[in-house]
């Protein structure tokens, strides 16, 4: 391979690999450098990005340069750029052949137009939230959307097609220039980085990349970053403590912004499905902004986070727990946990009736022992009776008025309140035992066997 010159890249007409002719260097990255070739064998225009020949040829370089080819190949949506190869130079540098895309990045598309109508940026919005979707359905989290890499081209038919590049986090010295990616010690770019993976960027959730896109709507419609800051330093202290400058060009746009700008990740849109929807009045084609989101929501569906929940979670609320009904909370088997300790009460209200009828039946048993006659059978009211009170939800039908009654209080109905339908059994009388006469008083005797010697007959 000829040597990549810092800079400029492998000199025109320079074949690589024996099949890639360099026609130009197309742009740099803070890493690697884009060039455009001809594939001898297809007769077809690639691009190919190469590691820069002044970026260390490090392990973690190496890796992390191929973590956007591997990244780039599991994702399908047509608003990612396809990755052709993947491999190594003899010297050890890796390189990646990708498709060649016709236009621009919206970086260079601003600085010619300044700004975008709030419609546009609404429709470019969720082509980028179509590709982040099915990014962060694969647990992976980009960490560094920004202008420059989304890139505008064309479809057959002419209408706009836009790429999410770069799925690799680069890595570069921190300049004077807001847009260069960081450092060692920071993943992303700090102009774009929310107040959490500024802290820390490889704790960064989903949430994150919503903040990216946050400041990347402002700036289509703004024309300028939301937070206007002259150093690196003050940048993390505005993101992390001072509101972003009002909108002034798309106030319609402006509660959207907000909320992807909130400070506390709690606070955004908790994926970027509630984004697109939130965008889906703004666009050009509602009804296609509709399907688009749609699409989004099945992708997220899947993802390992939102696999089981229908609708998608929201971060920071609490789940509802089903309505059980009144069959269910007396079943022998392990009832679930319910908010208030709906379990135990069960348990608790089974031995209180259990212990009502062992007193009632101690309580006839002893009235019976004390009467010389046999007792008539007694019959128990169905109340008194644990089996009854425990059988008797089971037959109770499960209709809408039962449903809509919480766990505890479905309980507690057997227990304070008669079946309408049985009457009353009346308990048998119990027989008292005879009441016995006192003795009779003894005769007073005149004789005081102390003062008589001879004793008293």
């Amino acid at each position: 391979m000829t040597s990549v010159q810092p800079g400029k890249g492998p000199p025109r007409d320079t074949v690589l690999l024996g099949k890639y002719r360099v026609e130009s260097t197309l742009g740099f990255g803070g890493m690697g450098l884009v060039i455009k070739a001809h594939n001898l064998a297809l007769d077809e225009d690639v691009a190919i990005k190469i590691l820069r020949e002044d970026v260390q040829l490090d392990d973690d370089n190496i890796t992390r340069f191929l973590r956007e080819a591997k990244n780039a190949v599991r994702l399908k949506s047509e608003h990612v750029a396809r990755i052709r190869d993947v491999g190594t130079f003899d010297d050890g540098r890796p390189y990646m052949v990708m498709e060649l895309l016709e236009g621009l990045d919206l970086g260079k598309a601003l600085l010619d137009i300044g700004r975008v109508d709030a419609q546009h940026a609404a429709d470019l919005m969720l082509q980028t939230c179509d590709a982040i979707a099915e990014a962060h359905s694969l647990g992976i989290v980009h960490r560094d959307i920004k202008p420059t890499n989304l890139f505008v081209t064309k479809r057959r038919d002419g209408s706009e097609l836009l790429k999410v590049l770069d799925f690799g986090i680069s890595k570069a010295q921190f300049g004077p220039d807001m847009s260069l990616t960081q450092t060692s010690s920071m993943l992303g770019t700090p102009a774009y980085m929310s107040p959490e993976q500024m802290r820390n960027a490889r704790t960064a959730d989903p949430r994150s990349d919503i903040w990216s896109l946050g400041c990347v709507l402002y700036e289509l419609v703004e024309g300028n970053l939301p937070f206007d800051a002259s150093s690196f330093a003050e940048l993390c202290v505005m993101v992390s403590l001072e509101p972003h400058a009002a909108s002034q060009h798309a106030p319609e746009l402006a509660p959207i912004i907000d909320r992807c700008l909130a400070k506390s990740s709690d606070d955004r849109y908790q994926n970027v499905g509630e984004l697109a929807e939130a965008l889906i009045p703004f666009a050009s084609d509602p009804q296609r902004a509709q399907r688009e989101v749609q699409r989004i929501r099945r992708m997220l569906a899947n993802a390992p986070e939102y696999r089981d929940a229908t609708p998608l979670p929201s971060r920071g609320s609490s789940p509802q727990l089903p309505r059980t009904p009144v069959a269910a909370a007396v079943l022998p088997s392990p009832a679930p946990a319910v908010k208030g300790g709906g379990t135990w009460k069960v348990v608790a209200g089974l031995v209180v009736l259990f212990g009502i009828g062992i007193g009632a039946g101690l309580w006839v048993t002893h009235g019976s022992d004390e009467d010389t006659a046999a007792p008539e059978p007694v019959q128990l009211a169905p109340a008194a009776a644990p089996d009854a009170t425990v059988a008797e939800p089971a037959i109770v039908p499960v209709d809408a008025a039962v449903a809509e009654v919480p766990v505890d209080a479905a309980v507690a109905r057997p227990v304070a309140e008669e079946p309408p339908t049985k009457p009353p059994v009346k308990k048998p009388p119990v027989k008292k035992p005879p009441i016995k006469k006192p003795p009779a008083p003894q005769p007073t005797r005149d004789c005081d066997p102390f003062a008589n010697p001879h004793g008293c007959d």
